[in-house]
C-alpha cells in the first residue's frame, strides 16, 4: 500500500508515515513522525530560539483500528530547549495528550462505543483492556453531561412554545424515586433530582433559579396532587395537562377490576381462559389482529357487564382520538361519564370520580395535544442504564450517565479533547 493513502487514512496531518515496522495477526505497528521540523516553546509560543537536544526514544500509542487489526503508532520523544526562557520540553502531539497512550480519536471511538452499550462490550469491539475503557468512559461522562445540558436548557429558555414533561422513576420501586423535568417539543431530559414529594420539589425550585425562568407553555404530567401543585407555584399561566397514557390506566384498570369480579363467577374453564387472555382488554380492538378480535369476543360474551365496561374503555380512545376542538371534547367527555354512570361497578364508579376529580387536567390534552409518551421511552432507557451499570454509588456520576443516555442522539463530534 502507497504511504500517501496510509496518510489519509490514519487522519493525522500533523505526522508522515515513515515505514511500517510490522504487520502481525492481530497487529499493525506503523512508524511515524512530525511533519513540521521545529514546535513553538510552551511558554513564549515562538520556535525561534528552540533547538532540539536529543531524543527519549520512540513513543508508543494506539490509534484507530484498521483491516480488523490493532493499529500502533510508534512516534518520537523528541527534547526540545528554548534558549530564550531556559526551559526544556517534549513534542507535544495534537492528536494525543500528555503521558496519554491512546488517540483522541481512539477514546472518541471507545467512549462513543461504550454509550448505550457497556465498557466491556467496547473493550471487545477495541481489542482494549476493560479497565482502561472504563476510565476513558468515566472521564467523558461529566464533560459531555455538562455540554449537553447547557445545550438543553438554552434550547429551553429560547423556546417560545416550552412544553415541559415532569415524572417520576423509581430507584427501587415502593421505596426511592428520581422526577425528571424533560423539553417536550426539544427532545431533551434538562434535569433530575432524587424525590418526588411535594417538599423535594418546592426545595430543587428554590435551590435552581433556572428553573423558574423558563416560560413553558403548557407541563405536562400525571395525576400526582403534589406536581400539580408545584407546576402551578411555579408556572401559574401554564397549561397543566394530565398524562394520556395514566389516565388511560385509571379505565383499563378499571375494566381489569370488572374482569376479576366476573372472572370468579365463571366456570373453571371459562375463568381460565379468561384470565389466559385478560390482556386482549386492553389495548384498542383496531390495533388487534382477526384472531385476537376473535378470542376477545369470545371473552366479551361471558357477561354483559364486561361488554359494557371494555366498550366504555374503547369509547374513551375514540373521545381522545377524535375530539376536533376543546368545546366537542368537554360535551363528549360529559356523555362518556354518563355512560359509565350506568354501569353498576364499584371499580368504575371509582374511576368516573377520578375522572371528574380532574376533568380541566384531562380535557386540557384537546387545549395542547403532549403527552409524556418520549418521557416513558426515556424511562426504559435508564432502567436499563442502571441494570448495566449495577446502579453507580456516585450520585453525581449516577446523574451525569442518566444525562448523557438520555441526550446521547445530541452528541456531536466534537468530544473528548482531554
Amino acid at each position: 500500500m502507497q504511504i500517501q493513502y496510509i496518510n489519509e487514512m490514519l487522519n493525522i496531518p500533523e505526522l508522515r508515515i515513515n515505514q511500517i515496522l510490522s504487520i502481525s495477526a492481530d497487529e499493525i505497528q506503523i512508524e511515524a513522525v512530525p511533519v513540521a521540523s521545529k514546535q513553538g516553546c510552551p511558554i513564549c509560543r515562538s520556535d525561534e530560539t528552540v533547538s532540539l537536544k536529543g531524543s527519549n526514544g520512540l513513543r508508543t500509542v494506539r490509534h484507530l483500528p484498521a483491516f480488523e487489526k490493532k493499529v500502533v503508532l510508534l512516534v518520537p520523544s523528541t527534547r526540545m530547549h528554548c534558549s530564550r526562557c531556559e526551559v526544556g520540553f517534549v513534542w507535544m502531539y495534537e492528536f494525543v495528550g500528555p503521558k496519554r497512550r491512546y488517540s483522541h480519536l481512539f477514546r472518541e471511538r471507545a467512549v462513543q462505543q461504550a454509550f448505550g452499550s457497556t465498557a466491556a462490550h467496547s473493550a471487545r469491539m477495541q481489542q482494549a483492556p476493560v479497565s482502561t475503557i472504563q476510565q476513558m468512559h468515566n472521564e467523558a461522562i461529566p464533560f459531555e453531561s455538562e455540554r449537553l445540558s447547557e445545550q438543553a436548557w438554552t434550547q429551553a429558555k429560547t423556546n417560545s412554545g416550552l412544553v415541559l414533561g415532569v415524572d417520576d422513576f423509581a430507584i427501587k420501586k415502593g421505596h426511592t424515586y428520581n422526577t425528571g423535568i424533560h423539553d417536550l417539543k426539544g427532545e431533551t431530559m434538562l434535569d433530575l433530582f432524587p424525590g418526588r414529594k411535594l417538599e423535594d420539589l418546592r426545595a430543587y425550585a428554590q435551590q435552581h433559579p433556572d428553573f423558574l425562568l423558563l416560560a413553558p407553555k403548557a407541563v405536562v404530567m400525571d395525576l400526582a396532587q403534589a406536581y400539580h401543585t408545584w407546576i402551578h407555584e411555579c408556572f401559574p399561566t401554564a397549561i397543566r395537562i394530565a398524562d394520556r397514557f395514566h389516565v388511560h390506566g385509571y379505565v383499563i384498570e378499571a375494566v381489569q377490576e370488572v374482569r376479576k369480579s366476573v372472572q370468579n363467577t365463571l366456570s373453571p374453564r371459562a375463568r381460565a381462559l379468561l384470565k389466559a387472555h385478560h390482556r386482549l382488554l386492553n389495548p384498542p380492538a383496531e390495533t388487534l389482529s382477526a384472531e385476537s378480535k376473535q378470542k376477545l369476543d369470545g371473552l366479551l360474551g361471558y357477561s354483559a357487564i364486561l361488554r359494557s365496561s371494555w366498550e366504555w374503555k374503547e369509547a374513551f380512545t375514540v373521545w381522545y382520538d377524535h375530539s376536533p376542538n376543546v368545546e366537542v371534547a368537554i360535551q363528549g367527555f360529559g356523555r362518556w361519564c354518563e355512560k359509565g354512570d350506568t354501569i353498576d361497578h364499584e371499580a368504575v364508579k371509582s374511576a368516573l370520580k377520578t375522572m371528574r376529580n380532574w376533568q380541566e387536567e384531562i380535557i386540557n390534552y384537546h387545549r395542547c395535544r403532549w403527552t409524556n409518551a418520549t418521557v416513558e421511552g426515556r424511562h426504559n432507557r435508564i432502567k436499563a442504564f442502571q441494570r448495566r451499570h449495577y446502579f453507580i454509588c456516585n450520585p453525581d456520576r449516577y446523574k451525569s450517565g442518566i444525562l448523557v443516555e438520555c441526550n446521547r442522539h445530541r452528541l456531536s463530534s466534537c468530544m473528548i479533547k482531554h
